[in-house]
């Protein structure tokens, strides 16, 4: 009988809590964010150059698992990350697309700390320069 509250336990426990809110949403995927840059960074120390590919799905075969024991493909609103390498593969970016899941490039270099959850948040070359208030 103990074995059995224990399993149940176990299996409740063993997966995360959904983010419900926009603002929790962005903080969970902020994180993310920050894991695959960290992941990306140490990729390009190992090897002088980041990643190639044309999408995360490309290169995550190149950070995991020696750099990420699982890198995350998706924001918390269910989006694909974004990844685009630069010529030469000296500069990276990595977006989320936010809330409304429509890419922004325009908006890309733009420096921003209070973009609304609906604009994408942006890592450029380890460097977060977009993002949404976590407070």
């Amino acid at each position: 009988m103990k074995s059995v509250i224990l399993a149940a336990l176990i299996a409740s426990t063993a997966t995360a809590p959904t983010p419900t809110t926009d603002a929790e949403r962005a903080r969970w995927t902020m994180a993310d964010m920050r894991s695959l840059a960290t992941a990306i960074e140490a990729y390009a120390i190992d090897h002088k150059v980041y990643p190639e590919g044309a999408s995360l799905d490309a290169i995550v075969a190149a950070i995991q698992p020696a750099y990420i024991r699982t890198a995350p493909t998706r924001d918390a609103w269910g989006h694909a990350f974004v990844y685009r390498r630069g010529d030469g593969g000296e500069s990276y970016t990595l977006v989320s697309v936010g809330s409304d899941g429509v890419a922004q490039p325009e908006t890309w270099a733009t420096t921003s700390e209070r973009a609304a959850f609906d604009e994408d948040a942006v890592f450029a070359s380890g460097q977060l320069i977009r993002a949404w208030p976590l407070n």
